[in-house]
């Protein structure tokens, strides 16, 4: 596992697909902007479509997967054309649930010349893992291509495939994690640290090892740099200090402790780098808001019920 994956592992993103969409000749969808933080994807499977942001229209075809990391308001149609059209005024969608999609159709006949998966990713805790743009694009990336292969593969309603469905979601939000990365110049945040070749060195060995005892002297002999060139280059292209992103990976890490684990709090303070039980429940609740044996407790009560609901 690399820095990119342990950091989006931290951050417990929970995605799902359930929206398959197979529409023929004209359609427009219009998609509110998202109430709770969450983001929202669209993977393009078969055929084309254009999709409308902020007054421009853009043009989607297969294999192409756009991404709003804020769930930001947007509207896709069969062609540019049909915006100034109003849904209501089209063929009306139906809706029809399986045990894998809801299956959205504007059209009776077998065949289809569009094909669309939609989905989400829950963000448990806002982080500075989301300073991405408005939108990305990702077009042709090999990786989603052969995500969307598996994703064809578990159209039918097996037993179990909601399962490898959301798991493949979850896929997908590294790969676009990627694909952002890789072809964009990220200005600011933590992700803008990573693409520094000068500091990449220090976040990773954060990620990897929070429980060390990093002062800003070895974190900057690692980077090759001087105690206060080290400090003002972090917060320069990260926005934070080094010690304030430390802390936060720790707590993280607690967070996915006290969640998956049956560790001690104490054990747990240990393994995130933290000798004392009180200093760290003191911290832990000053960024989370409330103390660790609180949180422990409301993450058991909720696998409950989860359990109840299943039964």
């Amino acid at each position: 596992m690399d820095y990119l994956d342990s950091f989006i592992k931290l951050h417990q993103i929970e995605g799902e697909i359930k929206v398959l969409c197979r529409f023929h000749g004209d359609w427009h969808i219009d998609h509110p902007a998202s109430e709770t933080p969450l983001g929202v994807f669209h993977i393009i499977s078969k055929g084309q479509c254009c999709i409308k942001l902020d007054g421009q229209c853009r043009h989607l075809k297969a294999g192409d997967v756009v991404f709003f990391p804020y769930g930001t308001e947007h509207e896709l149609a069969s062609c540019p054309t049909l915006f100034d059209i109003p849904p209501s005024a089209l063929i009306p969608i139906q809706r029809q649930t399986n045990k894998n999609f809801t299956v959205c159709r504007n059209h009776q006949a077998e065949n289809d010349d569009f094909e669309m998966f939609c989905g989400f990713f829950h963000y448990r805790y806002p982080s500075a893992l989301f300073e991405l743009p408005k939108w990305h694009l990702a077009e042709n990336n090999y990786s989603v291509l052969a995500l969307l292969a598996l994703l064809r593969d578990e159209k039918a309603e097996n037993l179990g495939n909601q399962t490898v469905i959301n798991a493949l979601a979850n896929v997908l939000f590294t790969y676009l994690i990627r694909d952002y990365f890789t072809h964009h110049q990220i200005q600011s945040g933590i992700l803008a640290a990573l693409q520094d070749k000068r500091l990449n060195i220090a976040i990773q060995t954060m990620l990897e090892q929070p429980e060390k005892d990093w002062s800003m002297d070895k974190l900057a002999e690692l980077c090759a740099m001087s105690r206060s060139n080290f400090i003002r280059l972090f917060k320069e292209k990260s926005g934070m200090s080094a010690g304030k992103f430390l802390t936060e990976i720790r707590l993280q890490k607690a967070e996915l402790l006290l969640q998956n684990s049956a560790l001690s709090i104490q054990e747990i303070a240990i393994a995130v780098g933290y000798q004392s039980e009180a200093h760290f429940c003191k911290l832990f609740k000053t960024y989370k808001g409330r103390v660790p044996r609180e949180l422990r407790g409301q993450m058991k009560f909720l696998r409950n019920v989860l359990q109840l609901d299943d039964n």
